[in-house]
């Protein structure tokens, strides 16, 4: 329950006695406008909170949230700030005073003044290690409840396996059609998975669900998927809704897999993550790969905050050109990191980067890489004063509490003009929420900065990102590219995109430029930027001095 209440001062003494009425629910309520707020005495104590009255909220919040579930805390507060809810409904983990992560169901309303500038936010957190066993909207058993029960039976020496079941792309719908018809969704799809006969099912994060049978049968497992996937099938047509619901399941089998819940736990969505690599509305088995995998990426998210600790030790930049297609002259470069680890052998980006997405530490190394990034790109300005640097950016970054402030801190600080920087957005392919992006986009290019799409082209949301963002810069893929001598198609599709890009005056920079038969078929589409090999690897700072500017 949410409690909308004049609190002009945050003194108000209903704040205090609204603050005893339950044990596991916690109130709290913000001035956003001033961005001070004010908890029960209950959750600074049970969460450790510096105070009763906390500045700068969000980003103080946001430490006490699991890294794994950060993104899901951001992305629900970005809407109300981006202008798009003014609600606050979403479940994460956040860490207590004894220093153990519990669920809590986090719901809020906000309030606006007449101009649609945020004013007061009120809301509750309930302990949900403390909830009844059931989910109410679906009748099926909680996710707490699953893990009691599911340690009981492996204590009991019982086999059986795990299955973990997700809507996919729940986040779309949500836009879509609303957060009302989101829930209507994974309520009508959990009443459904509730009635099947013989399978106890138990209500998850978001549009999750999971189910245990101690029936190791692998055409009984794929049945039970079928159903679920059937049922996905039934929920869009009964509630004469015109959308495709498909969904994705993770299988882990115990003993064999693992012996405790939160090795289980975690190796059963590993294999969910598989099954939506492998294309979504499929179903994938745990595999001793898979395990192999998870322990190498945690010692390798070990040695990461190891060097990050250390000032970034092991981190390092290269920087590619990128080339006036017309004049063939240096425009400027892309900033990539790399790092090594203490034997000197190198971390692929495709590894690490997700990882420091993953539990939070990208902040710091965002920062860290663009201060280094700038002040290089200072150096090289001296000789050439239209130099632009370029910085990729993910998606996960941009939605962090103060991105916006860290850019313009450090540009401010390095005395770099705006005009000068170019942020690219990475793997446009994984933003849920365009609209969370638009106004980030809007207050970097007012400021000057040049904002660009990576990796266009690859994606089917490529031409929506381009409608919702404008960006000023595309970059077309270097996959894209590969076959552009030999596939019509590429060609036709290449020469599509440069004559929208020239309609809407948006510049193009083609990736992948790897020979000079690529070279010859890409000008003649007159691109105004090119990299790729040809010109030159990515390379160290000195490396790149030598070759575009000690001449």
């Amino acid at each position: 329950m949410v409690f909308l209440i004049d609190i002009s001062n945050l003194d108000s003494h209903l704040f205090e006695m609204l603050s005893q009425t339950s044990d596991n629910l916690y109130i709290y309520m913000a001035d956003l406008e001033r961005d001070f707020s004010r908890w029960s005495k209950s959750s600074v104590d049970y969460f450790n909170l510096p105070g009763e009255y906390i500045a700068d909220t969000a980003n103080e919040w946001v430490k006490h949230i699991h890294p794994q579930d950060q993104h899901i805390f951001l992305e629900d507060i970005g809407r109300i700030f981006a202008g798009k809810s003014n609600r606050h409904n979403c479940e994460y983990r956040a860490l207590n005073k004894y220093g153990k992560y519990v669920w809590v169901k986090c719901q809020g309303v906000v309030e606006r003044h007449e101009d649609g500038s945020l004013g007061l936010f009120v809301g509750t957190m309930m302990n949900l290690g403390v909830n009844a066993k059931f989910d109410q909207p679906t009748g099926l058993y909680t996710f707490h409840e699953l893990k009691k029960q599911l340690p009981v039976f492996i204590n009991q020496g019982m086999e059986g396996a795990i299955l973990l079941f997700d809507v996919d792309r729940l986040q779309r719908i949500n836009d879509l059609l609303g957060y009302m018809v989101g829930d209507e969704v994974l309520q009508l799809l959990g009443q459904k998975c509730h009635e099947l006969v013989g399978v106890t099912f138990y209500r998850g994060q978001g549009g999750k669900f999971y189910c245990i049978t101690t029936d190791l049968d692998r055409d009984k497992i794929e049945w039970i998927y079928q159903q679920v996937k059937r049922f996905g099938e039934e929920v869009p047509r009964e509630m004469k809704l015109e959308i495709q619901l498909t969904i994705s399941c993770g299988v882990a089998f115990f003993p064999q897999d693992a012996e405790d819940f939160e090795t289980l736990h975690a190796n059963v969505e590993y294999a969910l993550e598989q099954a939506k690599k492998d294309g979504r509305g499929c179903i994938a088995q745990f595999s001793g790969k898979m395990h192999r995998r998870t322990v190498e990426q945690f010692q390798l998210q070990e040695v990461l905050r190891e060097a990050i600790a250390n000032e970034f030790r092991g981190f390092s930049l290269v920087y590619q050109p990128l080339i006036r297609g017309e004049k063939q002259q240096v425009y400027g470069a892309e900033t990539l990191m790399r790092f090594y680890l203490p034997d000197g052998s190198m971390v692929s980006p495709m590894e690490f980067i997700p990882i420091l997405e993953e539990d939070g530490t990208i902040r710091e190394v965002g920062e860290w890489l663009l201060n280094a990034a700038l002040a290089q790109a200072a150096l090289w300005r001296k000789e050439n004063p239209d130099f632009v640097i370029s910085v990729n950016v993910s998606y996960i970054q941009m939605l962090q509490p103060g991105f916006r402030e860290m850019v313009t801190r450090i540009l401010e600080e390095s005395q770099t003009p705006a005009q000068s920087l170019i942020l690219e957005l990475t793997e446009s392919c994984k933003v849920s929420d365009p609209n969370r992006l638009q106004d980030d986009f809007e207050y970097f290019k007012n400021l000057g900065i040049k904002m660009a799409l990576d990796d266009f082209g690859t994606e089917y949301s490529s031409i929506a990102l381009l409608r919702k963002l404008k960006p000023q810069l595309i970059k077309i893929d270097h996959t894209f590219v590969r076959s552009i001598q030999d596939d019509e198609m590429d060609q036709a599709i290449l020469e599509y995109i440069m004559n929208l890009s020239k309609q809407t005056k948006i510049q193009v920079c083609v990736e992948g430029v790897e020979n000079a038969e690529i070279l010859a078929v890409v000008q003649s589409y007159q691109p105004e930027l090119l990299q790729g090999y040809y010109y030159s690897k990515p390379c160290p700072a000195a490396e790149f001095y030598e070759k575009y500017f000690d001449r």
